[in-house]
């Protein structure tokens, strides 16, 4: 047998090393993510390469729901779903996929849910490694939920919430003029509508901390009927659109998006004031 023949094992098993390796030093997180959807594509490319070198049946499905715009933790993101990756394709599993789903859906942002599949079955829940990507999900406002099952394998779900862009508030004033007929009736309207919403306003931060839905749909029924009469149609409709979504029950994300919501028409009050200055109307603090 040739010195050749006897060294083509050495040569693959140098190859599969090699491979692996260089996986290993393009983690997303060397370098900061311009997106989440360019974060998972380097995850992507990182553990394909991983899982060709150890024969290991790799893939990664993305929701085509999921916004490209979103912000958030990206790289921070990545390093969690490298470690639970990793994981996945240790100690001779012979299959692992990352699956990305939109679960919520709001005019703020999107709550999506990042699952990490291990072929094996069954699982130890509590383990070093979960402990501490639990602990750094936690970190930057998520959860992990765990799923394990003989057929279907190990589950690791990273729960995280992302905001969209924030766009500034318009409002039609020249619509509303015109509705109300002159700028002596737009100055008295401005003048009702800021009294309003700085009362309710000053409310929401005891209505987030109560529990219950009811008094915080209330409350933005009034804010967005107010920001209605002002001509601040898109961010009325967002309002509503906020209190339909509380039907289904409180949740952090949504939370944070009535807090948002509240801000955006926070920017809606300034502009109204801008309108009367001649008045001679000074508003509350």
């Amino acid at each position: 047998m040739s010195i050749s023949r006897l060294l083509t094992p050495l040569r693959r098993w140098f190859r599969g090393w090699r491979a692996a390796h260089i996986a290993d030093d393009v983690r997303p997180h060397a370098r900061p993510g311009r997106d989440l959807p360019h974060m998972l594509s380097r995850v992507a490319a990182r553990y394909a390469a991983k899982g060709r070198a150890r024969r290991i049946a790799f893939e990664i499905e993305v929701d085509p729901g999921l916004a490209r715009d979103v912000t958030g933790p990206f790289d921070e993101l990545g390093g969690v779903l490298c470690a639970l990756l990793d994981r996945a394709m240790s100690q001779g599993s012979p299959y692992a996929a990352l699956h990305v789903d939109v679960v919520g859906d709001d005019v703020a942002g999107q709550l999506v849910h990042f699952t990490v599949v291990d072929g094996r079955g069954a699982r130890e829940r509590d383990c070093p490694r979960l402990r501490a990507a639990a602990a750094d999900v936690a970190a930057i406002g998520g959860v992990i939920h765990t799923e394990n099952t003989a057929d279907a394998g190990d589950r690791v779900i990273v729960e995280l919430a992302f905001d969209l862009p924030r766009r500034p508030p318009r409002i039609d004033v020249n619509a509303l003029r015109g509705t109300l007929g002159g700028e002596a009736a737009l100055g008295e309207v401005i003048v009702a509508l800021d009294r309003a919403l700085c009362s309710d306003l000053a409310d929401l931060d005891a209505l987030l901390e109560q529990p219950g839905v009811g008094p915080l749909q209330a409350w933005l029924h009034r804010i967005s009927g107010a920001l209605g009469m002002a001509e601040a149609s898109e961010l009325a409709r967002i309002g509503l659109a906020l209190e339909r979504e509380l039907a289904g029950g409180r949740r952090p994300h949504v939370d944070r998006a009535v807090r948002r919501f509240a801000e955006d028409a926070t920017g809606v009050l300034a502009l109204l004031r801008e309108q009367v200055p001649a008045l001679g109307y000074s508003p509350e603090p």
